[in-house]
């Protein structure tokens, strides 16, 4: 798999270049405040480097890189509620970008989730699956065919045009940010487990998230989880220079250490954490020119067979900048 047969670089380039005009019509002009780590809640962290206005810090303690200072919740509330780069994101890029996702990341997506399921939970009849920001509701047909006989998989989506889709596709839809909420929104249903796929990075504040899961899922259920990490390969070699490292989208990123910290503070117990990354030597492929080392752009530069035998590497040494969390409610 290449990153242009699920990110297009035509269309990616037109989502970043609205993204850096959002970010002098939403942020630059109104407040920041300093905040700890959003992991570990350490208060030392080093700069690492400025981007499109936006200052990122390493924690000293657990290795986070993250935003700080940070914009205002109502700054982000206005942006992601009217702003065009997010609205070219929900409509053009899903749109586009729909079949090829569904075929390269999505399906077999859903088959590793059923067999996190299988594994940790067992038999999940009459239970429900909820899906944390579910776009246009292809992940949850998916893992709806796959699911056990009387399992639900409902979609949890604020976006009114995205979660008039998945209504229209007929699956169970709660309309709403996961912060606001309820278990009185399921109806009775058992909460089995919460799957949240390329979330936490976005957040304002991740512990709230993490939190609002722990009070929806069940005793004993599980959350998946899936974010970019500080480890991976295409980010620490790229540092500024990575696309996936872009304000006013993207303010965390965790590391293995720094996200089991903040499950485990909120109720979790870690079950494992993978890198099933396959993009990291494509994205920097790419950008050779960005490459000193000359290591590395040797061995970018390498036959086919080196590079997916190094992709392989990356991700059986858990060194893939697409990282999945599984954790069981304590």
């Amino acid at each position: 798999m290449k990153e242009e047969d699920i990110r297009p670089r035509k269309i990616f380039d037109e989502y970043l270049a609205l993204a850096k005009k959002d970010v002098n019509n939403y942020f630059l002009t109104k407040p920041f405040y300093y905040v700890s780590c959003p992991a570990c809640k350490g208060e030392n962290s080093r700069f690492k480097f400025r981007k499109y206005g936006f200052d990122y810090e390493e924690c000293d303690k657990c290795k986070t890189l993250y935003v700080n200072p940070r914009p205002t919740p109502e700054s982000f509330s206005d942006y992601y509620s009217n702003s065009p780069s997010v609205k070219y994101w929900a409509t053009n890029f899903y749109k586009e970008t729909e079949s090829s996702r569904r075929e390269l990341i999505i399906k077999p997506k859903a088959k590793l989730v059923k067999r996190y399921l299988d594994k940790y939970l067992g038999d999940t009849n009459n239970t429900s699956i909820i899906d944390i920001g579910a776009g246009y509701g292809v992940f949850c047909e998916e893992l709806q065919l796959l699911a056990d006989e009387g399992t639900t998989v409902v979609a949890i989506e604020p976006s009114d045009s995205l979660n008039r889709i998945c209504i229209e596709k007929g699956l169970k839809t709660v309309p709403k940010f996961i912060e606001n909420v309820y278990n009185s929104d399921f109806e009775g249903m058992d909460i089995s487990c919460a799957i949240s796929f390329e979330l936490l990075e976005h957040l304002h504040n991740p512990e709230l998230f993490i939190q609002k899961c722990s009070e929806i899922i069940s005793p004993e259920g599980l959350l998946i989880i899936t974010t970019l990490t500080w480890d991976g390969f295409d980010l620490q070699v790229l540092q500024d220079k990575s696309s996936s490292i872009h304000p006013p989208h993207h303010l965390n990123f965790f590391t293995k250490k720094s996200l089991s910290i903040l499950l485990e503070r909120n109720g979790f117990e870690v079950c494992e954490i993978t890198t099933p990354g396959k993009l990291d030597v494509d994205i920097v492929s790419k950008q050779l020119s960005d490459i000193k080392d000359p290591f590395i752009r040797k061995l970018i530069e390498s036959d086919q067979e080196i590079k997916d035998n190094f992709q392989t590497f990356l991700q059986e040494a858990g060194l893939s900048s697409h990282m999945m969390a599984v954790a069981k409610k304590k």
